[in-house]
């Protein structure tokens, strides 16, 4: 098991041999376009279901390295979209070997076979890169018959604030701005400079993102705690848990 501490340096990480797994920063994700981006990533992340919608007793001889492996090599659509992938997260090119229908990653004597060892650490990283949406807060603005008045004023604001902070991890904005006010967000509040900002990796970004926000509902829910005795307002976790 990779660690997130590990993922979270942004650091190359050695796959195998002279092979490393590289997380481009916000700026190189701009430059190749967030669609290409997330490709290259959910990629790796395709799950058996999203493959093959119907088994046979052919496919259920197969473990899922295998089904992945021949979906990408039924499409020149697919293997360009590993290509991509190879390009922007190994800085490597693949090969691809229809007669012994094998998929050979790098260049030369520096290159492996992709196989199930390779591919299983590849979709385990893309799938820690991926940031994690979360649990819903929606059970600790619960409302209940024995709430007061008072009480409940209390969890109409609670629930106010907590939309205000949502937004600025969710803008009411065009998709192609979505990412730029997310920046613009993170250098206002956490006080970094827009270069430091640009130079982090999708990672680093969101999780930054994601902690401030819990920061911030912390905050809110301990200066409010006083004014609410049901246990549906006291919910508080702290945000360094």
């Amino acid at each position: 098991m990779i660690s997130l501490a590990k993922v979270l340096s942004g650091q190359p990480i050695l796959i195998t041999r002279n092979l490393y797994f590289y997380q481009p920063t916000l700026q190189d994700i701009i430059d190749m376009g967030e669609v290409v981006y997330w490709s290259t990533v959910n990629l790796w992340n395709l799950k058996r279901r999203d493959i093959i919608s119907n088994e046979t007793e052919e496919t259920k001889n197969l473990d899922d390295f295998e089904i992945w492996k021949i979906y990408i090599l039924s499409s020149n659509e697919l293997r360009t979209a590993l290509s991509l992938s190879c390009k922007h997260l190994l800085h490597t090119k693949v090969e691809f070997f229809d007669i012994s229908g094998t998929i050979y990653i790098g260049e030369k004597e520096s290159g492996v076979i992709l196989d199930s060892t390779f591919y299983l650490l590849m979709k385990e990283l893309c799938s820690r890169i991926v940031p994690d949406s979360g649990a819903s807060d929606e059970g600790q603005y619960h409302e209940t018959d024995n709430m007061s008045e008072r009480e409940k004023q209390m969890i109409e604001k609670m629930k106010s604030s907590a939309q205000k902070i949502e937004s600025t991890k969710n803008p009411d904005k065009k998709p192609e701005d979505f990412l730029g006010i997310r920046i613009l967000g993170l250098v206002a509040v956490g006080s970094y400079t827009f270069e430091q900002v640009y130079n982090m990796t999708m990672l680093q970004f969101n999780m930054l993102l994601q902690k401030y926000v819990e920061i911030q509902s912390f905050e809110i829910r301990a200066n409010l705690s006083p004014y609410i005795s049901s246990d549906e307002g006291q919910g508080n976790k702290f945000w360094l848990d």
